[in-house]
């Protein structure tokens, strides 16, 4: 079976070109994410790092102190506590710059986001993850909801839905089998039999609406971006919010939209379509 996008290499602990200290500095970076993430702090302690990262005190002091000196953390000289450094947003520039799929889809998604004055979104999947890499916000626009990077599971967004109905039924499983089923709101579905049911529905309609699923009040619908054999290689997506929105304005007017958005960004990508 293929590896799911993001996901690590099952071989790569055991193969000779696996550098184990280079893992050890990234599992400090991604000990400060996890503080982000399920801790909700902005910033993390050294015994936080050590505790999060497996690492012992002195392997993390060291790599904590080298990812300070080059940039990609920061310390508070008097708190002695650590966040994420500016240098990592010119890694993500590298990525962003790079992407043709961004530079296609962003005019046009700007121009989508005029129509009713909405925030539109271009993901992609990252292990079961749904990541933005794109985001045109609205002034209505929640503040983590304008942020490049943010992640949500493939299960909850109608991004992650609209993707995986375009992939095949191997995939699918992979990424359910890799997902955790926390639910993000009160209305987040997690279980597994419904969500295969969202799937499947989705790949008749040929998009996904999630109604509160990653966020309170927002309605995301999405359609998938897709190459010449017809495969999801990423997802746009456009956001509305309660009260302001019904289910059947979103019928109305995004549905048509966001399969019209997703059609041009699909046929511009891969013109052979």
């Amino acid at each position: 079976m293929a590896e799911l996008p993001g996901t690590p290499d099952s071989g790569g602990h055991s193969s000779t070109l696996y550098v184990a200290s280079v893992e050890k500095g990234f599992r400090v970076l991604q000990a400060v994410r996890q503080a982000q993430r399920e801790l909700g702090r902005n910033d993390v302690s050294l015994t936080e790092i050590t505790r999060l990262s497996g690492l012992d005190k002195s392997a993390a002091q060291r790599f904590t102190n080298t990812l300070v000196h080059l940039g990609y953390l920061e310390k508070d000289a008097q708190t002695r506590r650590y966040r994420p450094g500016v240098e990592l947003l010119e890694l993500g520039y590298s990525y962003l710059v790079g992407s043709r799929l961004s530079e296609i889809a962003t005019s046009r998604m700007i121009a989508a986001g005029n129509v009713y004055g909405t925030a539109v979104n271009l993901c992609v999947q990252h292990g079961p993850h749904a990541v933005y890499i794109v985001r045109i916000p609205h002034v209505n626009t929640p503040f983590r909801a304008t942020l490049i990077g943010r992640r949500v599971p493939m299960f909850s967004a109608a991004a992650g839905i609209a993707m995986l109905a375009r992939r095949s039924d191997a995939h699918v499983e992979e990424t359910l089998a890799q997902s955790d089923f926390k639910p993000i709101t009160e209305w987040t579905i997690t279980d597994p039999k419904i969500v295969r049911a969202r799937i499947a529905a989705a790949r008749g309609d040929g998009y996904a609406v999630s109604d509160q699923q990653s966020l309170p009040h927002e309605i995301s619908t999405a359609a998938p971006v897709l190459d010449s054999e017809g495969k999801a290689i990423a997802a746009v997506q456009i956001a509305v919010y309660r009260p302001n929105w019904t289910l059947d304005d979103v019928n109305a007017k995004i549905v048509p939209l966001i399969t019209e958005l997703a059609r041009t960004v699909s046929g511009t990508y891969f013109p052979e379509r």
